[in-house]
């Protein structure tokens, strides 16, 4: 296992590497810039590559949900928001990965894509 730390936009990102994890990245960047970080990680990850994030996942309509109340603090704050699952698998398939599966939990929840190259 490597920990790096960085700038996601000018640092390169470690290629080659079968697993890439972040936690709690992306909800505090718009589509754009969001796409922009996973379309750099799926450039760095060999053609079996899997990415695990850690997120927040809006429920739907009529469902009590916190993520929903972060959402409005994330946009206020850093233009960030939080997503639902389609939202995400979007996300994913837009910046070359493959929605694998959504896990969950009582707090956030585990997301895993492939990439799709």
């Amino acid at each position: 296992m490597e920990r790096v730390a960085g700038d996601f936009f000018l640092d390169d990102i470690p290629s080659g590497h079968d697993l890439y994890v972040m936690a709690s990245v992306l909800h505090d960047w718009d589509d754009h810039h969001a796409q922009r970080i996973l379309e750099r990680c799926a450039a760095a990850m060999p053609p079996h590559g899997r990415l695990l994030l850690f997120e927040g996942v809006v429920r739907g309509p009529n469902e009590p949900d916190t993520f929903k109340n972060l959402d409005l603090h994330m946009a206020v704050l850093l233009g960030g928001r939080e997503r639902s699952a389609d939202e995400w698998d979007d996300l994913l398939t837009a910046s070359g990965f493959r929605l694998g599966r959504i896990l969950p939990t009582p707090g956030l929840a585990w997301i895993e894509a492939y990439a799709t190259r």
